[in-house]
C-alpha cells in the first residue's frame, strides 16, 4: 500500500504535466482546423473555378461562364464551414497565361470578349481565427486563386 506522501506525490506531478498535456493538445485542435480552412479555401476556388469554365448552358442562353450566381454557390457550398460568403469570392477573366485581366466583373460585360481559350480566375478568401489564444496570434488571412481555360463553342461530332 502507498504511503500518504507517495499519494501526494503523484499528484503533485500530475498536476505539473497537465497544463503542458493541454496546452499540446489545444495546439493540435488548432493546427487541424488552421489545415482545414486552408484546405476549405483551396476546393472552393478549384471547384468554382471548374464550374465557371464547363462547355454548355445553365439554362436558355446562360454560360457556365456567365452564371455568376453558380459560380458563387458553388465556392460557398465547398468553403460553408470555413465561413466563406459571397463577398470573399472574385471572378474575373483573362486571355490565357502571361496576359492582363480584361474583365473583372462577373458576367462579363460583352459575350465577344470571351473566346475560346479564355480563362476564368476564381479567388476566394478566408480568415483563420483561433478559438482559443494561447498566444497572441492575429488572425490569418488564407486566400487561393484558381484559373481554368473556358470551354465556349466547343463542337462534339459523333462519327
Amino acid at each position: 500500500m502507498l504511503k500518504r506522501n507517495e499519494r501526494a506525490q503523484g499528484i503533485l506531478e500530475f498536476a505539473l504535466v497537465l497544463p503542458l498535456l493541454l496546452l499540446l493538445l489545444l495546439g493540435i485542435i488548432e493546427a487541424g482546423r488552421l489545415i482545414f480552412v486552408y484546405s476549405s479555401v483551396n476546393t472552393a476556388s478549384r471547384e468554382a473555378a471548374r464550374y465557371g469554365s464547363a462547355a454548355g448552358e445553365v439554362s436558355a442562353f446562360v454560360k457556365y461562364y456567365q452564371d455568376c450566381a453558380g459560380i458563387r454557390a458553388t465556392a460557398s457550398r465547398f468553403g460553408l464551414l470555413a465561413g466563406i460568403d459571397e463577398s470573399n469570392i472574385i471572378i474575373s477573366y483573362d486571355h490565357g497565361p502571361n496576359t492582363s485581366v480584361f474583365q473583372s466583373t462577373c458576367p462579363p460585360a460583352n459575350d465577344q470578349w470571351v473566346h475560346l481559350g479564355d480563362r476564368i480566375i476564381v479567388q476566394v478568401s478566408a480568415t483563420f481565427e483561433p478559438v482559443v489564444p494561447l498566444v497572441n496570434l492575429p488572425p490569418i488571412p488564407i486566400s487561393s486563386t484558381s484559373r481554368r481555360t473556358i470551354l465556349k463553342d466547343v463542337e462534339i461530332v459523333s462519327q
